[in-house]
This record gives C-alpha cells, structure tokens and sequence, in this order.
C-alpha cells in the first residue's frame, strides 16, 4: 500500500508540474518534485521552507542555498513566460496570492493538492 501510495504521488506530482509548464529539462524540476514530496512527509516542513527545506535540498543536490532558491524561481518565471501559472489555477481551480508566486507557495500549494488528489483516487480503489 505505501509503495502505491508512493507511486501515486510521484505520477500526480509529475502531471501537476507539467500542467505548470515546468518541464524535466529544468534544474528546478527536480527540487520542485522533492521539496513537495518532503512537505508532504513532515507537514512541519510548510512552516520553515525557507531554512530547512532550503538547506537540505542544497545539501543532497551539492548546491549552494542561494542556487537552490535561484533554480526554483527561474522555474517559476519560465512557467509565467508560458502561461502555466494562469492554466494551473483554471484546471485545479486555485489561485495563487500573487500574479508571479513565490516558490514557498507553490511547493505547498503543490503539496496540499497531491495529498488530496491521491486521498481521493486511493478512494475510489477501495470501492
């Protein structure tokens, strides 16, 4: 069940990233998916994205913090460029605090939305 549910994660994680126009070729990508994925493990982690999750991402990707942050938001502009911030909000019907969101955000934002996409399809299992 916990490797489904891993499974499941990772799948709805990738779709939503892309849904952003935040594709693999970007160095963000990779820390986008796992920061969600330790949000989404340590709930205490939405609190101090900036420092803890910041800092051991630098550290298991051999970056600078700064890089870390850089990565992200070059992420987030590319995803602006594209449109892919305004067609995430219409097809996941959110909206985001500001025009151009910050990293913090969107990781949790992200991390709300996975937990609650996969919560409902491991439903839909069990019936």
């Amino acid at each position: 069940m916990q490797e489904c549910f891993a499974l499941l994660i990772e799948e709805k994680l990738s779709m939503l990233l892309i849904l952003l126009k935040i594709f693999p070729n970007l160095r963000g990508y990779e820390l986008f998916k796992e920061g969600v994925k330790r949000i989404i493990n340590d709930k205490d982690k939405k609190n101090n994205v900036g420092i803890n999750l910041y800092q051991e991402l630098a550290d298991d990707y051999d970056l600078k913090l700064d890089l870390v942050d850089r990565a992200m938001r070059h992420c987030l502009d590319v995803s602006f460029k594209r449109n892919g911030i305004v067609d995430f909000e219409k097809n996941c019907c959110v909206r985001f605090s500001c025009v151009k969101p910050r990293p913090k955000e969107v990781l949790c934002l992200l991390a709300e939305k996975v937990v609650l996409d996969v919560s409902k399809e491991l439903e839909n299992l069990k019936k």
